[in-house]
């Protein structure tokens, strides 16, 4: 746990038991949760908001968004904003209908940064690509189409927010990868999944991407062959095999992983690589993408925010405290004494950790809850319990988020 953070823990307590006039508030009904030492908890691992607990995991996310912010200047320094394509007919109405369908991607492994492009599977926030987009990462950025519509690069990058993506599932073989995603804007829509069979040669098809850094790219083509067991094999040496889908649709370095889409708006393929030549370019069969998600079903009920420090921290237990089938909470014993001393809380299950709890003497009653609550990163209030009987008799503000405590308020 970070000594700073406890300390100012520890200035709180002292400080409120010798703080006379202190105004009174309204008893909140504050979710402290129950005892930390239940046997009814489940090992996985979590992930935390930086400020909450500065562990090197989370600085090193801080970091590579720097890193990705970087990347943006060097992938194209000429990239200036291009007026927008007006298509006509059916490939005018797929564009309208799915861009928002589609995320930008970026992975900053050291060694394997990469830009891709992904697509909404499922409400619950899963996203398929490419396994050569999530390669060597279990933490990629998303970002969904802008409010304002495309921007450049340079603006995604350094101006936007990105989301946080875990990879959780991937197939090397066919060269696919499921990413899942909380608190996505409604704005990003469903794609529906065709078949094999809804495509044939010289068929009209069309992707969504991001071409060489340029966000959001429309682009269509002919099908020009079915390749049924289609070997390839990648620079970094990786072999793949799968059906794959030949086409003249455009398609660069930030395609992969996009949706390749028919004439009626259904998702026939996953944008994949281009080959040496003019047109030859190659998306694998949507029937695969739709058999990997069959076998992925827990996928929905999964909190994204889990595998971001498993390594930190291998034996936390989790609890889905308010029993919908998503883990909302997370218990670790920070000593190794066999007793839980730290507890975490996602209540709104949108991938953010905004609460730390803390049971100093771990006696199953925690002491100290930190709130994020407009999870920007940054502490802004504290509930302490003095007399160890589960309720909270103290709420500190700290209003303007610079680890300060500006106001006491007396609960009990």
């Amino acid at each position: 746990m970070n000594l700073k953070i406890f300390s100012k823990i520890f200035l709180i307590i002292n400080f409120v038991f010798f703080l006379n006039g202190i105004s009174n508030a309204d008893e909140k009904d504050i979710k402290l949760r129950g005892s930390d030492n239940s046997d009814n908890l489940e090992p996985v691992q979590i992930t935390i908001s930086p400020d909450l607990l500065d562990i090197d995991k989370a600085l090193s996310l801080k970091s590579k968004y720097k890193i990705a912010k970087e990347f943006s200047i060097t992938t194209d320094k000429t990239l200036k904003k291009k007026k927008k394509i007006k298509y006509r007919g059916s490939a005018k109405n797929i564009f309208k209908n799915y861009v928002n369908s589609v995320v930008f991607l970026y992975n900053p492994t050291e060694g394997e940064e990469s830009l891709g492009a992904g697509f909404l599977v499922d409400k619950s926030g899963i996203i398929l690509t490419n396994w050569h987009v999530t390669k060597g990462t279990k933490e990629i950025f998303v970002w969904p189409l802008p409010a304002g519509g495309s921007v450049e690069t340079e603006v995604l990058f350094k101006e936007i927010d990105p989301y946080f993506g875990a990879v959780l599932a991937e197939n090397k073989t066919q060269d696919l990868a499921l990413i899942k995603v909380n608190g996505l804007p409604s704005s990003v829509k469903l794609v529906e999944l065709g078949n094999n069979s809804d495509i044939e040669i010289g068929d009209t098809v069309y992707a969504i991407g991001h071409p060489n850094g340029l966000p959001w790219n429309f682009t269509n083509g002919m099908v020009t062959q079915i390749r049924k067991n289609k070997k390839w094999i990648y620079e970094d040496k990786s072999e793949h095999t799968a059906t794959v889908i030949q086409t003249q649709t455009p398609i660069s370095p930030g395609n992969s992983g996009g949706p390749l889409f028919s004439e009626k708006g259904k998702i026939v393929g996953i944008n994949t690589w281009g080959a040496e030549g003019q047109n030859l370019n190659f998306a694998v069969a949507v029937d695969h993408a739709k058999e990997f998600i069959k076998q992925n079903p827990n996928l929905k009920n999964v909190n994204p925010v889990d595998s971001l420090i498993k390594k930190d921290y291998p034996n936390a237990k989790t609890q889905d405290y308010n029993k919908n089938g998503v883990i909302d909470t997370w218990y670790v014993d920070e000593n190794k004494n066999g007793r839980i001393d730290l507890g975490f809380i996602d209540d709104n299950e949108n991938g953010f950790v905004e609460g730390t709890l803390i049971d100093k003497d771990e006696d199953g009653i925690w002491e100290v809850l930190i709130l994020d609550s407009d999870e920007n990163g940054k502490t802004d209030q504290a509930y302490l319990d003095k007399n160890s009987d589960g309720k909270p008799d103290v709420l500190a503000h700290d209003y303007n988020e610079d680890g300060e405590w500006d106001k006491f308020e007396n609960l009990s």
